[in-house]
Formats: C-alpha cells, structure tokens, sequence
C-alpha cells in the first residue's frame, strides 16, 4: 500500500479524524509532483489547477482589488462621519447624472457591456465547473492528458455549473440590493453606528456569509462527493449534508484546522517571493503562478480528499477512482 492511501477502516465509522489526513495530503504531494519529478505532468497538473481556480481571488488579486477600491474611493475611514458610505453614494449619483445626460449612447454601451460581463462570467463559472473534477482526477489518478477526464466528467461539471451559477445569482441579488438600499436609503446621513445601518447591514452579511460558506463546502466536499459518486451536485449535498450532521464535531475541526493551514500556506508564499525575488513578479501572472505554487494546490485539493476517504471505502477517491457511476 502506498503511504498517502488511507488505512482501511472498521465497517462501522465512529471518529473522522482532522488531522490525520493533513499527513496523508503532504505525502500524497511527493508523490505525484516529485516521486519522480516530470515536468509535463507538472504542467498538466497546474493546468488542471488553473482551471480549477479561474473563478477565485487569489493573494495577489484581493490585494489589487483592495488598493483600486482604495485609490478610487480613497481610503476608507471607519469613524462616525460615516464618509465612505458617502463618497460610494455621491459615485453612484455621479453615474446615474452621467447616464441621464447622454443617454443616447450610454444605455446601448452599458447593456451591451453588461451582456459581455455575464457571458464571460457564465463561461468562467462553466470551465470552473469542469476545471474542479479534471483536477480532481489529475490528483487522485495517473492523467497523462486533458481529454478524457474533461469528457468523462462531463454530466457532473454541469450539474455542478447549474448549482454554482444559481448560487452566483443570488450572492448578486444580494449586493444590488445592498446597493438599491444604500441609494434609496440615504446611507449617507448614517454612522457606523446607527441601529438602521447594523439592521440593514446584519441580514446582508450574514446572508453573503452563508453563500460563501455554501460555496466553500462545494469545493471541499462537494466535488469529491460527485467525482467518487459519479452524481449530480444536488444528491452529492444531500450525502454530504447526512455526513455533516453524523459528525458535526469532525467537520467543524476541519473548519478550524482551515485557519492555521491558510496562515501557514500565506506565509510560506511570501518567504517564497522574499527569498527567490524575481519570482515575486513572476506570482502576478495569472497561469504562471499556478505552475510555480502548483505542490499548495495539489495539498489543499487532497487534504479533503483524504478526509472523506475515512468514512469507507465508498469515498475514497484515490482507491475508486471516479468509477462508480450511477452511485
């Protein structure tokens, strides 16, 4: 047996273990990217990587995102004056003048811009989709090309696009709303600490918190779910959601464990820049970056693999494969 399989268990499964897996994802790790090392598989893998990743921010990503929120709005200062909230509602005034004054030309380009924007981001969500199973594969098996996962997993990466597009639509519902309340509301002549703002802002964050929680358990579990399962996105939560309740506790470590791994993770990315230098622009390049921090991506794809891999041999991905179809 090789040391990154799980052992097998007892029929009967009364502790999933958080920590153990870690373990398991490390070696799992050597041994695809370094025992031995083939630098066209490497790039496969971080080609498959990369399309896992098209729809997520990265590192450098949040932080390009936060410094042109920054330069834009300027910087955002949280005392009682409440002036970010008014300098976002004077930008939105300053749009709507702008579109009313020459409106002619305007409304065709936003429309024909907004079309633009929700194809691209439909087309991403759509190679997302496919990208999460054709890494998974990438890990669990010996692919030695693109095609045959990308066609063999076909059924479920649209199940899982149907589910993540519907869940993208209702994280957007939520901040046009936010917007349509900031407009309609007057948000400008609030504070910080207004009991409008925290009960405007409350049901709202906690909502986008809970989509992004929805999410993340999709990536993590839902997507091993189907690829060992060979089954949609709906039935893959409703296993899930029937685990998650029998082990609450081992979930919830899992979640945990998430926190120091992420911290380390960052870290060891930022020594990385610091000691090698010209890497560090070499990280701003969408592929490449991948490519370079491909063996982070490989651990963190199988760290979950190898936890679900403790509740029987029905849900190890590295034993079966994906070759359960009809499950």
């Amino acid at each position: 047996m090789k040391p990154a399989d799980p052992a097998p268990l007892p029929p009967v499964v009364r502790w999933i273990d958080p920590i153990w897996p870690l373990e398991s994802a490390f070696a799992t790790t050597r041994r695809i990217l370094f025992s031995p090392f083939q630098l066209s598989r490497w790039l496969l893998l971080g080609f498959m990587a990369w399309l896992s990743q098209l729809t997520h921010f990265g590192i450098t990503g949040l932080q390009t995102q936060a410094s042109r929120t920054e330069s834009k709005l300027g910087p955002i200062r949280w005392d009682v004056s409440s002036r970010f909230a008014s300098d976002l509602v004077e930008w939105f005034e300053q749009v709507l003048s702008t579109v009313r004054d020459h409106w002619i030309w305007m409304v065709p380009l936003l429309a024909f811009l907004g079309v633009l924007a929700l194809t691209v981001w439909v087309a991403l969500i759509w190679l997302n989709s496919r990208g999460d199973l054709v890494f998974v594969a990438g890990v669990t098996r010996n692919e030695t090309g693109l095609s045959s996962p990308w066609h063999e997993f076909a059924r479920e990466a649209n199940s899982l696009f149907r589910f993540r597009l519907a869940l993208g639509l209702l994280q957007a519902l939520l901040m046009v709303a936010f917007a349509g309340m900031m407009l309609l509301g007057g948000l400008r002549y609030m504070t910080l600490f207004d009991i409008e703002l925290l009960m405007l802002l409350t049901p709202m964050g906690l909502g986008t918190l809970f989509l992004l929680l929805v999410g993340w358990l999709t990536t993590e579990f839902v997507v091993p779910i189907q690829f060992t399962r060979r089954c949609g996105c709906r039935k893959a939560w409703g296993v899930l959601g029937a685990q998650m309740i029998r082990f609450p506790t081992s979930f919830l470590l899992y979640l945990l464990v998430q926190i120091p791994l992420t911290i380390v993770t960052v870290l060891a990315v930022v020594l990385f820049a610091v000691l090698t230098c010209g890497a560090c622009c070499l990280l701003l390049v969408p592929f490449v970056h991948v490519v370079i921090l491909l063996p982070v991506y490989v651990l963190h794809r199988a760290y979950p693999l190898h936890f679900l891999a403790q509740f029987g041999s029905g849900w190890d991905a590295f034993a079966t494969g994906g070759s359960q179809p009809g499950h």
